[in-house]
């Protein structure tokens, strides 16, 4: 980017996320403006982090919309996004920017999509929710996966300047997967009111052109997750973003997510019965939860491994995408794409998914070049 371009807004850049997609920006040497609602934690942190400025916003429409003016793209790391997401949004694209966020909550990432689409495009901009590892390497993954199963070629520019065409329409495939396996995992208090706020939302899966209900842990099925992340695995259903941006890219009979936070089958079994009683606690209780708060050294002890899968009839892919520290991740993937749509010139407007505007491989490789992540495709 040059000096001359329209700086990124950080907006939540004192929290955990919000600091780490400021010192990637900053590693980066991409100019951005760090905004929140704390101004003397914004002062402090503004010359540690190398940004440009920074501005004091509430979560008020107009506030907003003065803080994002003149920037070329708002990250969104301020949560939970049920709560202040669509605000953001809405303030981005009145500020004639393109928006970005890390959560990969399923029920927002569905309410944007059926809400905003249009008011994305009367704005001529770009919104990408789920920049972060839930759910954009799951995405990128599946569908270079699904385009090597129909042989399709994934030739070009990394940045698309129109969305591409569905791959499987003329065929579907009969499944593609996401599993998100977790050895360690640690998450913030951010993640832990999203993940209790979310106890009394069903799930969705995409079966047959449609959105079912899945309830969380309702399905279980197992897994290799190679030999670092302990081989066979049993994974849970789980409410995850790529079932909200895969179908829109890749033509699929069902498209589903599931996870594993334990290597120990008799520990899946437990979360499996606690996950079907949990919605029965009232959710006035869940509020009440009170979430902990981990030291920022216990964030880099959690490894990680996105394993992706699509299949039609006996022709299968996988694509495996191994890493450590989500949350630098996530920061390091939001980044990335916020750079990629500043400098960017004519491309897909709207609510797009991560493969509606980059090419899935070379994104991917890309991504994991730059934050470390390891990429074990099945195929040559």
């Amino acid at each position: 980017m040059s000096e001359t371009a329209p700086p990124i807004a950080v907006y939540g850049a004192t929290g955990l996320v919000g600091g780490r997609v400021c010192a990637a920006l900053d590693a980066a040497d991409v100019p951005f403006v760090a905004v929140g609602r704390r101004g003397k934690a914004l002062e402090k942190l503004a010359p540690l982090v190398g940004a440009a400025e920074w501005r004091v916003a509430e979560l008020d429409h107009e506030d907003l919309v003065e803080a994002f003016r003149g920037t070329a793209v708002v990250v969104n790391c301020a949560g939970p996004l049920a709560q202040v997401g669509e605000p953001v949004l809405l303030a981005t694209l009145a500020a004639q920017a393109h928006y970005v966020d890390l959560g990969g909550d399923q029920a927002f990432m569905r309410a944007m999509y059926e809400r905003h689409d249009s008011t994305a495009r009367r704005a001529e901009r770009a919104v990408v929710p789920g920049c972060g590892l839930n759910c954009a390497i799951g995405d990128w993954a599946a569908a270079w996966a699904a385009m090597h199963v129909c042989e399709v070629r994934d030739e070009g520019d990394i940045v698309l300047a129109v969305a591409p065409a569905r791959v499987g329409d003329d065929r579907p495939l009969d499944e593609v997967c996401v599993s998100y396996i977790f050895d360690d995992l640690v998450l913030s208090p951010g993640s832990q009111k999203a993940v209790f706020g979310n106890l009394h939302t069903p799930g969705l899966a995409w079966v047959r052109d449609r959105w079912e209900q899945v309830a969380p842990a309702a399905e279980k099925r197992a897994i290799n997750a190679g030999p670092a992340m302990g081989g066979q695995r049993n994974v849970v259903s789980f409410p995850g973003g790529d079932v909200i941006t895969v179908p829109r890219h890749v033509a699929a009979e069902r498209v589903q997510t599931f996870v594993s936070t334990t290597r120990s089958a008799a520990a899946t079994t437990a979360l499996r019965l606690l996950a079907r009683a949990l919605p029965l606690v009232p959710k006035r209780a869940t509020e009440l939860l009170a979430p902990y708060q981990p030291q920022e050294e216990e964030y880099a002890r959690t490894r990680f491994a996105v394993i992706a899968q699509a299949r039609r009839g006996f022709s299968a892919a996988q694509i495996v995408v191994g890493g450590e520290d989500q949350y630098r991740a996530s920061a390091g993937i939001a980044a990335w794409v916020a750079r990629a749509l500043a400098t960017r010139g004519a491309g897909p407007i709207g609510m797009r998914a991560p493969s509606e505007l980059f090419r899935p491989e070379p994104a991917l490789r890309q991504v994991a070049d730059a934050i470390g992540l390891s990429i074990e495709p099945s195929f040559g």
